[in-house]
């Protein structure tokens, strides 16, 4: 073998083992990045006071509403609704609902961009004086104050509790994530230019 031929396979070399250090550089990064998208969704709705629900009726006509509401550390979110209420018919038969967290409207930007994380959720049902449910009264409580203790005396008020299967994230234009796993912790960029959609 030649000196040039050798010289051109040790130069090939090189940049092969730079173009896998900065593939691994760059895969460090984008981990680093989604690792923080994930903890700022976490937050972002942990700190919300209600959520948005979509349902639909046993008719399959669609309902909206919202609700105040508090998130443990798994993500269910729980929410404390009369049964006098329209919509709780269908919580009760334990049917899916998509909910949606949303940045205020005097709080953002641009209204084309506000902040949004929407769910694909199911439903349970929380029974009264059940372990669940005494867990999640102090926290209704730290939340909302006394009037907790007014609504949890009244016998037409139910707990939900809703567990995400699968989201989305939008915090800006060109800035969408889906949401997976087990954990909602496999974060993923959307790509709009291959026609990808949330």
């Amino acid at each position: 073998m030649s000196f040039f031929t050798e010289d051109i396979l040790w130069v090939f070399t090189i940049v092969l083992v730079l173009q896998i250090i900065k593939l691994a550089y760059h895969g460090h990064i984008y981990k680093y990045f989604m690792e923080n998208i994930y903890k700022e969704y976490f937050a972002f709705m942990k700190k919300a006071k209600s959520v948005y629900i979509s349902s639909v009726d046993e008719n399959s006509k669609p309902e909206i509403s919202y609700s105040p509401c508090v998130v443990d550390d798994e993500k269910n979110v729980y929410i404390f609704v009369s049964d006098l209420s329209k919509r709780t018919s269908s919580l009760v038969q334990g049917r899916n609902v998509s909910l949606m967290f949303i940045e205020p409207e005097d709080k953002c930007e641009d209204l084309y961009v506000r902040i949004r994380l929407i769910f694909e959720c199911s439903t349970k049902q929380i029974e009264r004086k059940t372990e669940k449910w005494n867990e999640q009264i102090p926290v209704f409580l730290d939340k909302f104050g006394d009037i907790i203790n007014i609504l949890k005396s009244l016998r037409d008020f139910k707990m939900f509790c809703f567990s995400p299967v699968s989201g989305s994230y939008v915090k800006g234009f060109g800035k969408a994530y889906t949401i997976e796993g087990g954990a909602l912790d496999q974060i993923s960029h959307v790509n709009f230019s291959t026609n990808q959609k949330m």
